[in-house]
């Protein structure tokens, strides 16, 4: 191995009954260098870092940690050699404190008892060399998710990470979150940490990344420096093609005005928000996150109390009070967080895609099941649902499929309007693709679409309008022509005028 790699994983192989899951793949790192594990979903990302971590054992191939030839039995021996994983699921104990949580299993000693104090003090310190507000004696279930993320990695740092691995780290964060963890991951480069970054952004990879390597299929398809590539280039060795048409838009002429907000006001959420939508259109809403975005729909919806404004759907004014009544009117929407507010991860994708029109194929007590298999086989071709059968648990298909599933959960509903909260959020780069072609495809069948986005390059690739957002307030409205990031960015950037909502 050569020396200037901290790690380097080489012709790693691994099978799984009835599937190679790795097939030759590797990975190298350097001190003080972030290498970005690129691939669609089933690549073998996880699989890789799991025969790094003890979690798995590769069938073959090396590992060269440090100079050193090393098979780590289990995570504990790769923690204790400085290999740490932190997973886009965190794996805190939620009523333990920070430190605890920090030092859990290696806490200083005095004598046969808990160096308290040590340990607090040790903690504090590894949280303040992060910049970090967290104390050591919070309770970790008081914690924002972001917080909470910012504990593990301050573990991994405790523990005396060489290697620290992130996988869809900004997965819950927002965008002040995320900068910090930027902050945070520099200031491991500088201090020799070698840093394996996963994610489906690809805004995050050229910003943070010094390189990136792409598995496809089990296999090594690349490895390359980010100031030597462009977009396209990392997109074709993941999914084996050039994506020209990434992004789809929706090319028909608008048609009849659907909806209308007049005023609309929730305070302490947004304030005078007036847009409409018509069909064969979508119309997108961008702005950083806590804008209030996802609050005007969710009040569309009628999830979240209005205070002020009109709703009118077909030029007639409508009450809105609960989802219930929102759907009687047209209108689905898929939320954010699919996994907590658009499924039920141990029910089968029949189930899951039925939810929504439950209560019209009831057979007194009981649900028809001959209506359910009827809405999964329409909705399973239409939208190219890759599942081996309708009982599948929906826990185990891919992101891209699962969001098939949500949305194909209110097409059966027939709806007018359909909102997208972050429609893409979590989805590899291939199924995005789909996803976009999907939404443009539906607003020339003649929905009104509304699509809510964090993304840039999303927002401006699949919206015919778009309305920008800052701290409660509408800011702008963009034609397709007057589209642009410099447009884009002038409009969310807080002004002095701006006002709180």
């Amino acid at each position: 191995m050569a020396d200037e790699y901290l790690l380097e994983m080489k012709d790693i192989v691994k099978t799984f009954p009835g599937v190679k899951a790795l097939d030759g793949a590797g990975i190298k790192v350097r001190a003080g260098e972030v290498v970005a594990l690129c691939g669609e979903n089933g690549a073998g990302k996880s699989t890789l870092m799991k025969c790094l971590y003890g979690s798995y054992h590769a069938d073959s191939g090396e590992i060269y940690f440090k100079g050193e030839k090393v098979n780590f039995k289990n995570p504990d021996e790769a923690k204790a050699a400085g290999v740490i994983l932190i997973f886009q699921e965190l794996s805190l104990i939620t009523d333990l404190t920070v430190a605890e949580n920090m030092f859990l299993g290696s806490q200083p000693k005095k004598g046969r008892s808990i160096d308290w104090k040590k340990m607090n003090a040790d903690a504090d310190k590894v949280l303040q060399d992060l910049n970090s507000t967290v104390k050591s004696t919070d309770y970790v279930r008081d914690l924002p998710i972001s917080q909470q993320q910012m504990v593990e990695i301050a573990r991994g740092i405790a523990l005396g990470a060489k290697i620290l691995i992130l996988d869809e780290p900004t997965s819950s964060l927002t965008e002040r979150e995320k900068n910090a963890l930027f902050d945070i991951i520099r200031k491991l480069k500088k201090q020799g940490v070698g840093i394996i970054y996963i994610s489906h952004k690809m805004d995050e990879i050229f910003d943070i990344c010094d390189e990136a390597v792409v598995l496809r299929d089990g296999k090594l398809t690349g490895q390359f420096r980010i100031k030597d590539i462009v977009l396209d280039d990392l997109i074709q060795a993941m999914i084996g093609r050039h994506m020209d048409n990434y992004f789809t838009k929706c090319t028909a002429e608008p048609g009849r005005e659907v909806l209308r907000v007049e005023e609309l006001t929730a305070h302490g959420y947004f304030r005078d928000i007036t847009f409409s939508v018509r069909e064969k259109e979508v119309v997108g809403f961008y702005g950083l996150v806590g804008a209030g975005r996802s609050e005007i729909m969710e009040a569309i919806f009628g999830v979240r109390h209005l205070d002020a404004g009109k709703i009118f759907i077909d030029g007639k004014e409508v009450k809105i009070s609960s989802s219930v009544e929102a759907v009687k009117h047209g209108i689905g929407f898929v939320t954010e967080n699919r996994k907590e507010q658009g499924l039920l991860l141990p029910k089968s994708c029949r189930e899951n895609i039925s939810l929504a029109k439950l209560p019209q194929i009831k057979k007194g007590l009981f649900v028809d099941d001959s209506k359910t298999n009827e809405i999964y086989d329409k909705y399973h071709d239409a939208m190219q649902i890759s599942s081996p059968s309708s009982e599948q648990p929906i826990v185990y298909l891919s992101g891209g499929n699962q969001q098939k599933v949500v949305i194909g959960k209110w097409l059966a509903m027939d709806p007018k309007i359909l909102i997208l909260d972050e429609p893409t959020r979590g989805i590899d780069i291939g199924a995005k693709s789909e996803i976009h072609n999907m939404i443009a495809h539906l607003a020339e069948q003649g929905l009104a679409v509304i699509v809510i986005s964090s993304e840039m390059p999303e927002i401006m690739g699949v919206s015919n309008r778009i309305y920008t957002m800052a701290q409660g307030r509408i800011t702008g409205e963009l034609g397709e022509t007057e589209i642009s990031e410099e447009n884009l960015m002038r409009n969310i950037v807080i002004t002095d005028s701006t006002q709180k909502a």
